[in-house]
């Protein structure tokens, strides 16, 4: 809780030392930012998100797992991540397999209501380009030199992170290709690659196959929530298949996500307290895991827009002329002595301060008179 604090002390302080600057200016209007801060109530200090996608098995029998990674897709899009912060990899073509008997086609329900290969769908890494390899450097952000940017996740310190699994998994591993494996640990190692070369704020790893909670729990980087699909020990099982088709279609894990995400638009309210909740074992015939020890925040608060959604950016008022008592007053000497007072914070500061989070506000007003003590315009 002391890391999120000092994280988002830093973005205020950052912003404050931007203050005198920008209280001069005729066009600057700090109601635009605190009506960015008061939508914010989640109080996450994320400004983009990005999704890691894995399908992992190849072969015909496992056109489930290929619908499962396609369903995640269409829904992050749905919601507003755009092709350029998604990563999807696909271990096999089943659109192009000769036993499909609806070429350039993919499914996820026997009704076939939906094509998830249709016309618009931008695959990063396919076929045996999905190794473990590939996959770690893909979170690492260690490539060649040639590896282009669509093939990068080119995050940051203020990104938040969907990663998706789904294949053939046991205790603490999951198979790639049916020729090799990741384990826990590599999956750990990586996560904290990621933490130490700020390349996340938050992360969401979600995994769909057998045994899949004993994939995370090697994990110790903060800010880190996990959902799997299935205990040790217990398999993960496919909804229902496609007469048609001759296989599973789509798994009963990813089938009950969809169950909320497919009724959510990008202003939904929805927790993952919600969305997790959903996913029952009278459902799954399977119990999920949930990892929060690594997360600061309690998921009743944590809204899905958050991992599977677009960031809303404030929209800036037009140009305003200052009255003759603002030009004045912008123009008055203070002191530092006289702000560095309780009560002598400046009105604006004072606005943009009532919107952080209640909860933690006088750890903020603190930090604030601080900074404000520090800045001379």
């Amino acid at each position: 809780m002391m890391l999120l604090l000092l994280h988002r002390v830093v973005g205020v302080v950052a912003a404050l030392l931007l203050l005198p600057i920008l209280g001069r200016c005729s066009n600057f209007d700090l109601d635009v930012a605190s009506a960015f801060l008061e939508n914010n109530p989640s109080g996450s200090i994320h400004t983009n998100n990005w999704a890691v996608l894995v399908d992992t098995s190849r072969f015909w029998f496992n056109y489930r797992h290929v619908a499962n990674t396609l369903s995640l897709y269409h829904s992050v899009k749905r919601l507003g991540i755009p092709d350029s912060n998604i990563i999807l990899m696909l271990a096999d073509d089943m659109a192009c397999n000769p036993r499909n008997p609806f070429p350039a086609s993919v499914f996820n329900n026997a009704k076939r209501e939906i094509n998830l290969y249709g016309h618009n769908i931008e695959v990063d890494y396919r076929g045996y380009d999905v190794t473990v390899e590939n996959f770690m450097r893909v979170l690492t952000g260690r490539h060649d030199a040639g590896v282009p940017r669509s093939k990068r996740l080119l995050t940051d310190e203020r990104s938040n992170v969907l990663m998706f699994l789904t294949g053939h998994g046991g205790d603490e591993f999951l198979k790639f290709q049916d020729a090799e494996e990741i384990t826990s640990n590599d999956l750990a190692d990586a996560v904290e690659q990621m933490w130490q070369k700020r390349r996340y704020n938050e992360i969401l790893f979600m995994v769909d196959t057998c045994q899949a909670n004993s994939l995370y729990g090697k994990v110790h980087s903060p800010n880190f929530v996990a959902v799997g699909s299935s205990r040790v020990g217990e398999m993960s099982y496919s909804h229902h298949q496609d007469s048609r088709v001759g296989v599973g279609v789509i798994d009963r894990f990813t089938y009950y996500l969809l169950e909320t995400l497919e009724h959510m638009d990008s202003s939904s309210n929805t927790t993952l307290a919600t969305l997790f909740a959903g996913l029952s074992f009278h459902k799954l015939q399977s119990h999920i895991g949930i990892r929060t020890d690594l997360f600061p925040r309690s998921l009743d608060q944590v809204p899905v827009t958050d991992f599977f959604g677009h960031v809303p950016r404030p929209i800036l008022a037009p140009p305003r002329t200052p009255s003759a008592q603002e030009r004045r007053a912008s123009h008055r000497p203070a002191t530092t002595e006289a702000r560095a007072g309780g009560d002598a914070i400046p009105e604006p500061v004072q606005r943009l301060a009532s919107v952080i989070p209640r909860a933690e506000g006088q750890d903020f007003r603190a930090a604030i008179r601080a900074v404000v003590g520090m800045v001379d315009p």
